[in-house]
């Protein structure tokens, strides 16, 4: 796996993240989020991702600071 793939999963895992803390189930397959990304997809659910898969901004962050949490968490 390359680091691209890594960190495309890592967005996913944000996003089902952020879905399980909000208590709804994650909207869309995750093949077709990956198929979107792969084709020049860059927003998804309010998330904006870096063309390496790593989340910059949430617009629906269940509150301020969730996205800069869950990275120094997971990523750093």
């Amino acid at each position: 796996m390359n680091n691209e793939d890594y960190d495309l999963i890592r967005f996913l895992e944000y996003l089902k993240y952020r879905a399980n803390h909000n208590e709804i189930p994650l909207p869309m397959d995750e093949g077709f989020i990956l198929e979107s990304f792969h084709i020049g997809v860059r927003y998804f659910f309010g998330v904006t991702i870096d063309d390496n898969g790593l989340p910059m901004h949430d617009a629906e962050e269940p509150y301020k600071g969730f996205l800069e949490e869950w990275i120094e968490r997971t990523v750093n």
